[in-house]
């Protein structure tokens, strides 16, 4: 019997005084309710119950635990209401606009789980990673990485994912790999160009109290992430990159490797941004809730695999 359960069966006890008629409402055996509610008082590691052949009455660590317990019974029961409410009342067209790689990678695997906890929605799912106006274009929601350049927009950050430097083994045999930042000179880059502002990125690292912004050159740069892995993997350079699904599986699979790990980027912060309202409609408050739970737990996956993966020989 789980903790929930065990509440449930010592409130019912509590409120009836009897073992006998709690674990008839409750479909238990008597005996079976007697043993459940000693291991809760042995977990607990006080009594909560005195039994006499008459009646059941609680003892003060009992009626303390009585209190709590019903409270939180009440909250969980309040709590699957409101769920259950949302999803009946979480309908519509929903249109999102998210980063591409992040649509076919993470979203795009586990749109079912949303989809099926609320099919009152029509999700319309847009993959771009440029910048949109929300109002004009009709979109509820956006997902961006990056800092938040538009002060109109309510923000909700979803969490940091790491950044990592890393090149194929084919380019590091040509040039050797870089055992610090200094031994960049002579290296090339596949620069990515901010669509927001038309530059490329800079290149940063860092280490303790030691920090590098550099402007390396670059023979391609690109806007679109997809296309700055291929170039990476064809060997046409190092890449800085957020440590996306992609990435791990790529490392994972040796088409490239990490260069400079003990030289850290800073992560990439990613937000779920929409249009400021007194009351954000159910479609949307439910879809940015489930979200942020998705982002949260593809951040973590990178961060753990960062912290175990080898860098280049």
């Amino acid at each position: 019997m789980n903790r929930l359960e065990a509440m449930e069966l010592f409130l019912r006890v509590a409120e009836t005084g009897s073992f006998t008629e709690a674990a008839r409402q409750l479909g238990l055996p008597k005996a079976s309710a007697t043993t459940r509610v000693q291991a809760l008082e042995a977990r607990l590691g006080v009594k909560l119950l005195h039994r006499t052949t008459r009646r059941v009455s609680l003892t003060p660590e009992g009626a303390h635990y009585l209190e709590e317990c019903g409270r939180l019974l009440r909250e969980l029961e309040e709590l699957e209401g409101s769920l259950g409410q949302d999803r009946a009342s979480a309908k519509g067209r929903l249109r999102v606009d998210v980063p591409t790689s992040m649509g076919r990678h993470v979203l795009a695997p586990r749109l079912g789980d949303f989809i099926e906890r609320y099919p009152g929605i029509t999700l319309e799912l847009g993959c771009t990673d440029r910048v949109v106006d929300l109002v004009a274009e009709g979109i509820d929601c956006v997902i961006r990485g990056g800092e938040v350049h538009d002060p109109s927009l309510v923000a909700r950050k979803m969490g940091e994912t790491p950044v990592i430097t890393c090149a194929a083994p084919g380019y590091l045999r040509r040039h050797g790999p870089p055992r610090s930042p200094e031994e960049l000179e002579g290296h090339v880059f596949v620069n990515f160009i901010s669509r927001r502002t038309g530059k490329a990125f800079e290149v940063d690292f860092q280490r303790g109290d030691q920090t590098f912004v550099l402007h390396l050159p670059h023979r391609v740069a690109t806007n679109d992430a997809g296309i700055s892995l291929a170039l990476a993997v064809a060997g046409q350079g190092l890449l800085q990159v957020p440590a996306s699904a992609p990435v791990r599986q790529l490392l994972a699979d040796g088409q490239l490797q990490r260069v400079l790990p003990d030289w850290s980027a800073p992560p990439l912060p990613f937000f779920v941004m929409y249009a400021p309202t007194r009351r954000l409609p159910t479609r949307v408050r439910v879809f940015v809730d489930w979200i942020v739970e998705v982002f949260r737990e593809e951040f973590a996956e990178a961060h753990a695999f960062v912290a175990t993966s080898p860098a280049t020989p």
